[in-house]
């Protein structure tokens, strides 16, 4: 027994003796940082009492001044805040090439799903995005836009259904959700999910892929991101099971068919195949990128969903939220809506939609305040000095670019938890400095569907205001509680609103 408590006292000392070493990896190097627990590190008991966005805000509020870098400890694993405008532009744009990779974890040999454009790195991750940028153009869009408005009338008809069977008001969330359910569905697999009609279509299922409040699929999302060569060792997944059994054959049966058929659809499966079939898309006048396999199409198809489903129906939920409580703003939007439409014979068309200035003013605005993904991550691949200091960025380092933090700083949006959607007029915008803004990155590695998102986003919010006048439920409050536990910015409780025909 002595000779096991003398062993259990040692291993308990030197594991304590380990662990504040680690812990003073920024201290040691000069680095400003806020003192991190033993077990957390800075973050707040894993995310449980404030959501990860908010600890990344208050390390960045503390540091903000004076300093172009700060650090912060992930559990135990070092990474460095970038606090400087100009730091983040170079890092972004003008030495992109130091900064490429985001550190997501894949493992597209045992998950084929994971192997997508925005967690790929390096060479792969250049080869496969020059493939897919001729996929996303404003023609393409334009393209696509009638599949889009081709569900416009069942979302009235939700909504008119909804209000009509419960005038105490519904959850927003849920019709935003089958709305863009129905539209990535078609889009990107060019199937009829029924998700607006019918609200157990199985591809709102597939939307639990982004509810880790699930301890296992959580535990697992954060083990495998936060010990990347350790799950690749052990060849671990991302992708829960029930999400591949259910894409995979899916996506399987969608290619064989059209493959076999020679079926051509303006949707992004089509697009996919096209560069399958001859390295490039049938009105590319370019030279071949290179053909593509089937795993990295699924992949693509599958980040079609991820990137269009959640973030875009959360982004319509809380634009209408705002509006709900906003009645003047919302007015306005109407006004600007049904104006621009009778120019358009009476239709919100692609051309409507780009005209609808106001209306870009306020998904940005909501962008802004509820950014979908709090910040970026990018890794150096190179030692990289930060201009006009003497520290440099190791080659491994992970870098955080704080994006909510800088979308909430009075230094570029005054009054910054007000929805004023005057933010972003031509005469505000002037003034304000690039990389201030980065609710879908910047520079090489941005976001390649944002065209797509901001589309579907605006012709949602536009039908809507334009059928019905939106005000909130007697149990809505404002503002809103966020869930803690969940990635994407989510609200704690249904955000339930009351829609009165026009």
């Amino acid at each position: 027994m002595i000779v096991f408590l003398t062993l259990l006292v040692g291993v308990v000392t030197v594991s304590y003796l380990y662990l504040r070493h680690k812990l003073n990896y920024w201290q040691d190097r000069g680095i400003p940082c806020l003192p991190p627990s033993l077990l957390y590190g800075n973050l707040d008991s894993v995310g449980q009492k404030v959501h990860n966005t908010i600890n990344i805000q208050l390390v960045y509020e503390n540091f903000k001044i004076g300093h172009k870098v700060c650090g912060f400890y992930l559990l135990q694993t070092p990474r460095l805040i970038i606090l400087d405008l100009d730091l983040i532009k170079n890092i972004m744009i003008k030495d992109f090439n130091n900064f490429v990779d985001r550190g997501v974890y894949n493992n597209a040999e045992v998950d084929p799903l994971s192997g997508h454009l925005f967690a790929i790195e390096g060479d792969k991750w250049r080869n496969l995005r020059t493939k897919l940028s001729s996929t996303f153009t404003s023609g393409k869009m334009k393209m696509m836009y009638p599949i889009i408005q081709s569900y416009s009338q069942g979302l009235v008809d939700l909504v008119e259904r909804l209000s009509t069977n419960d005038r105490n008001g519904f959850d927003i969330k849920n019709v935003c959700t089958r709305f863009t359910a129905d539209v990535i569905g078609s889009c990107g697999f060019g199937l009829e999910c029924g998700a607006l009609k019918d609200e157990n279509s199985e591809m709102l299922r597939m939307g639990e892929f982004f509810d880790i409040r699930d301890p296992l699929v959580r535990f697992n999302f954060f083990f495998v991101n936060i010990f990347p060569n350790f799950a690749k060792r052990f060849n671990m997944k991302i992708t829960p099971k029930f999400i591949i059994d259910f894409f995979m054959p899916m996506i399987r049966q969608t290619y064989d068919y059209r493959m076999n058929n020679d079926v051509n659809r303006n949707d992004f499966m089509s697009l996919l195949i096209q560069i399958i079939k001859n390295g490039k898309l049938n009105d590319d006048e370019g030279v071949s990128t290179g053909s593509m396999t089937f795993n990295e199409l699924a992949a693509q198809a599958f980040l079609f969903f991820v990137a269009g489903f959640e973030t875009s129906s959360t982004t319509m939920t809380f634009a209408l939220y705002e509006l709900a409580y906003r009645k003047e703003i919302q007015d306005k939007l109407r006004k600007e809506v049904i104006e621009i439409e009778k120019r358009h014979n009476g239709e919100i068309t692609y051309e409507a939609i780009a005209e609808m200035t106001y209306l870009d003013q306020i998904v940005n605005e909501t962008l802004r305040i509820y950014t979908p993904i709090g910040q970026l991550f990018r890794t150096c691949i190179n030692d990289y000095t930060i201009p006009d200091t003497n520290i440099v960025i190791n080659s491994g380092m992970s870098v955080i670019i704080p994006i909510h933090a800088i979308h909430h700083d009075s230094r570029y949006f005054y009054d910054p938890e007000v929805f004023n959607p005057d933010r972003f007029s031509n005469e505000e915008l002037r003034k304000r400095p690039q990389c201030s803004f980065l609710p879908f990155g910047d520079g090489p590695r941005n976001c390649i569907g944002m065209r797509f998102g901001q589309m579907q986003v605006k012709l949602g919010i536009a039908t809507m205001i334009k059928n019905f006048e939106f005000s909130f439920d007697e149990n809505t409050t404002y503002p809103l509680w966020m869930d803690t536990r969940n990635i994407v910015v989510t609200a704690m409780h249904p955000i339930r609103l009351i829609a009165k025909k026009i």
